[in-house]
């Protein structure tokens, strides 16, 4: 039997597909992720067939898209593709064609702005980095300003190791001064990234005359918010790794 209220939400992403189960407070009760690679060959959780919606966001193409509709036929709730919108849930999006917005930025710009109710830079560390600027508006409403997308960890150091013939393939860690090529890799691609997240920290706090929060989530999240950490007050910081997952969740209670 369908358990009342129960929603699934679904993030693909360009190399895995997370998934929750919300109930009716919005709080998860179980969560995962597929490789996307395997999304053919994994069986459904027994917990998806008692949920009595579906929401997705799909940011890594038509083959992916196609596999999870196989992957969720034998299941009976409506599925929703969710699309950027220009108002949803108290945020509104001032992306120049609102729908070409990726709906994975809008359902964390959602997230974040529920979390906060307050100007905030959020940021997916993922196979990209997104960088997203959240406004607040006189009203009390969320407004998203833009962002930008650069390559996010493993695409900086695979582009150096790719185009530079005198670097080879080291893993590294980050060193305040790198002395091999691993670290000075590792540490350069990490620079980057932070100094993209700084940039619009002080755009966001000079436009709203407040220090901004930082809403930080992805696979490299937690790296990057260290880096961060040595430039911004921990308090600033704020991990969240469900961000995305979130925010589809309520994307789905507000359109209902």
């Amino acid at each position: 039997m369908v358990a009342s209220g129960l929603i699934l939400a679904i993030d693909a992403g360009n190399s895995r597909t997370k998934w929750g189960v919300f109930d009716q407070a919005n709080s998860m009760r179980a969560h995962g992720n597929i490789l996307n690679t395997h999304l053919q060959s994994e069986p459904t959780p027994a917990l998806w067939s008692e949920c009595e919606r579906i929401v997705i966001s799909n940011v890594a193409g038509e083959m992916v898209a196609r596999q999870l509709r196989l992957l969720l036929e034998s299941l009976k709730p409506t599925q929703h593709w969710i699309q950027a919108s220009e108002f949803a849930a108290g945020v509104k999006n001032h992306y120049a064609q609102a729908t070409q917005l990726g709906t994975d930025r809008w359902a964390a710009i959602v997230a974040a702005w529920q979390l906060t109710g307050s100007p905030c830079v959020v940021v997916n560390a993922g196979t990209a980095l997104t960088i997203d600027a959240l406004a607040a508006d006189d009203d009390a409403t969320g407004i998203f300003l833009g962002g930008v997308i650069v390559p996010g960890l493993r695409l900086l150091q695979q582009s150096l190791f790719q185009g530079t013939a005198g670097i080879a393939e080291f893993l590294g860690g980050w060193q305040d001064f790198p002395q091999n090529t691993g670290d000075a890799v590792h540490t350069g691609a990490l620079s980057a990234m932070a100094g993209a997240v700084m940039g619009a920290i002080d755009r966001l706090a000079k436009q709203q005359n407040v220090m901004p929060r930082c809403i930080i989530t992805g696979g490299d999240a937690l790296v990057l918010a260290d880096v961060l950490g040595r430039q911004l007050e921990r308090r600033q910081i704020l991990i969240e790794e469900h961000l995305v997952l979130q925010g589809l969740c309520i994307l789905e209670r507000d359109a209902s």
